[in-house]
């Protein structure tokens, strides 16, 4: 059983009516933590608390804006959970413990699961049709425009990026100042997102969505910002088609879906994703999926390079660079691969056999760099920078810091030569890192 600190447990009992008997502390928030509670008499409640160390922690998002935000959500007709109160001494929300779970996989039939995807754009549509300016806990931003709000979430997002991760990427750099800049509609007004739709982000009791969770995303944005997060989703898991998602946004909407203003919208979604991973694998641990995270960087910075070529009009001039397969290294790589394979299929614990495969992926990444090349892979960044920016860096780290601070300044009417670079850029990455990918190397966003 979790422990909490006796002052904190006092403040609980005082709501809940009753001694605390059982705290029970759930796994995969990745910036709250949370906890069932169990009282003595039976009664349930759900306990958010931010330690301080999430990736949100320090910035805006907090959870008492949070707190403040569903308590003002109530009785709109989304389906959410009560807010009981907030702790300031504590930092940590207490709310009504909703029965059910957050495995969509485990819903059953085809039938009852295309039942939820549609619920889920139905929440979608009656989340953006409350008036931004009766939930004033959303900040300054409620009621504005939508240029205001997007410049606002870039600049946070970016703040974030600058302070947070060492690994810097053009691309995300490029993504913040294009996005921040080429706003469609910028006059119009911003609608309430939730900034985090998808499974694991939604209660599931007898086949219906129960509640929307995990709100600390929450914000005011863009209209297709939901629907391109949960069309993203399938990058990690199945979770419906494209086509489908659109087509039940403009059934119970009423408006068609421009699909570059969706492309727009993915990569909002993708931007911040793609920060986070960056942020993490800045200070990588045994505690941490690096494996997973080095695959889902590269899948996601690949479908963000493409929805922003869509919003240009950018068409990728192939073929892609090709690996040269004839180093000598190759056969080491192999045998340690093939014992590692053997070790993880005879692991008695799951999760250390997780971490072995994700060893095994790792070899094959370092492996296919070391044939592809790395005087050819640092040659290729600094000739192609040098062709944009009209100069020669003296090295490969040279040229990234310099097409970094380029791709954040660079003025949108002459960044197409940059563009078709990071679109090169994240093909070159997807061949070297094919054999690691597996079957997640064709996990493209279909969306026409």
């Amino acid at each position: 059983m979790a422990t909490l600190e006796p002052s904190l447990v006092r403040w609980i009992e005082g709501i809940i009516g009753t001694t605390l008997t059982q705290v029970h502390e759930l796994t995969g928030g990745a910036s709250r933590n949370s906890f069932i509670l169990t009282g003595a008499n039976e009664a349930k409640a759900f306990l958010r608390l931010d330690a301080g160390r999430g990736p949100l922690s320090g910035t805006d998002l907090t959870l008492q804006r949070e707190y403040s935000v569903l308590a003002q959500l109530q009785g709109t007709g989304l389906p959410i959970a009560r807010v009981y109160d907030f702790s300031p001494e504590h930092n940590a929300m207490l709310m009504e413990f909703l029965p059910g779970h957050t495995s969509y996989q485990k819903t059953g039939s085809p039938a009852e699961e295309a039942s939820i995807r549609r619920e889920l754009v139905q929440a979608i549509v009656t989340l953006q049709a409350i008036d931004p300016r009766r939930v004033s806990a959303l900040g300054p931003e409620a009621g504005g425009s939508l240029g205001v709000a997007i410049s606002g979430d870039m600049h946070t997002w970016g703040k974030l990026y600058d302070e947070r991760a060492t690994l810097h990427d053009p691309l995300i750099d490029f993504s913040l100042n294009w996005l921040s800049q080429a706003v469609p509609d910028a006059q119009a007004p911003a609608v309430i997102v939730h900034g985090d739709l998808g499974p694991g982000n939604f209660m599931i009791q007898d086949g219906r969505i129960r509640a929307l969770i995990d709100w600390e995303m929450v914000r005011v944005g863009h209209p297709l910002e939901d629907l391109a997060c949960i069309i993203a989703r399938a990058l990690g898991a199945p979770f419906g088609e494209a086509a489908e998602h659109i087509a039940n946004y403009e059934a119970l909407s009423g408006r068609a879906v421009d699909l570059r203003k969706l492309d727009y919208a993915l990569a909002l979604v993708l931007v911040r994703w793609l920060i986070a991973m960056h942020m993490a694998l800045s200070k990588p641990s045994a505690l941490q999926n690096v494996p997973m995270l080095f695959a889902f960087r590269q899948i996601n910075s690949l479908s963000l390079i493409e929805a922003l070529c869509r919003c240009q009009g950018v068409e990728f001039q192939g073929p892609p660079p090709q690996l040269r397969g004839a180093d000598p290294c190759r056969i080491v790589f192999q045998y340690s691969r093939d014992c590692l394979n053997e070790l993880a299929q005879d692991a008695a614990m799951a999760a250390s056999a997780y971490k072995l495969r994700g060893i095994v992926d790792l070899m094959a990444y370092a492996r296919d760099f070391i044939d592809y090349g790395p005087e050819r892979y640092e040659r290729e960044e600094i000739e192609r920078t040098a062709a944009i920016l009209g100069r020669a860096p003296g090295s490969g780290a040279q040229a990234h810091q310099a097409i970094c601070r380029y791709a954040r300044s660079v003025n949108m009417a002459q960044a197409r030569p940059l563009l078709e670079f990071l679109r090169w850029r994240a093909e070159r990455e997807q061949v070297i890192m094919h054999t690691s990918l597996g079957v997640r190397q064709d996990n493209r966003i279909r969306i026409g």
